[in-house]
């Protein structure tokens, strides 16, 4: 999802998933119609989002994180009560056995291996945005909704952050629905582009549009033809 400032993407997102309630119109998932659940239930409907501010545990390391939103899902879902959930968090019995795999799956698909046991606040950016987005996958989800997830990242990470999250996606088979204002990163990596202008959809279609648009490129890119 693509636009200038104040078209509407992170409102969309937002509306999505269920923290703003639309005035008119309908959320469909699956061709399911979703518009009366709470963000929880959408969550475990499989809609899922990840913040442009990182939102993580500061004080806990990666694989606590990870371990908590993984309880987190399981208890939504009946798999644990609230109290064997946090236990959970402080030990590693038998009835964790699945939990702990999953944790050192997700560490090692995003590349977290060599932080795992560092507390949040001491990872660098990069890191930290992968942390994050790893919690989102660690709650199942079939859509991810991620607003400008390479925000405040490096340019020498910001390759680096989206190839890992693409990689998860596509072998998780996890759609991903992405605001980002770096063109470049859209034309590497988007399949599908949609611009929005003043709340509304201005043309979607393949990345090329960015080129052919001259429209949509003096929107976004100020360049005039």
């Amino acid at each position: 999802i693509v636009g200038p400032n104040v078209a509407g993407k992170s409102t969309l997102v937002t509306l999505l998933t269920g923290l703003l309630d639309p005035d008119e119109g309908e959320v469909i998932l699956d061709g399911e119609e979703i518009t009366g659940l709470r963000a929880d239930e959408r969550v475990h409907k499989g809609l899922v989002r990840s913040f442009q501010v990182v939102k993580v545990f500061e004080e806990m390391t990666v694989r606590e994180n990870i371990r908590t939103a993984i309880l987190i899902k399981e208890q939504m879902t009946g798999g644990f009560t609230p109290r064997s959930a946090l236990q959970g968090l402080f030990s590693l019995d038998d009835e964790h056995e699945d939990v702990e795999a999953k944790i050192e799956e997700l560490v090692e698909q995003f590349r977290l291996e060599d932080v795992a046991d560092s507390v949040a606040d001491e990872l660098p950016h990069g890191d930290r945005k992968l942390l994050d987005v790893a919690m989102s996958f660690a709650l199942d989800p079939g859509y991810l909704l991620l607003d400008e997830p390479t925000s405040g990242v490096s340019a020498q990470e910001t390759d680096y952050v989206i190839e890992t999250i693409v990689e998860v996606s596509e072998k998780q088979n996890v759609t991903t629905v992405t605001i980002e204002h770096d063109m470049d990163l859209v034309r590497g990596y988007a399949d599908r582009v949609i611009a929005l202008h003043q709340g509304s959809v201005h043309g979607e279609g393949p990345p090329t549009m960015l080129e052919t648009d001259d429209e949509l490129r003096r929107l976004l890119l100020g360049v005039e033809e």
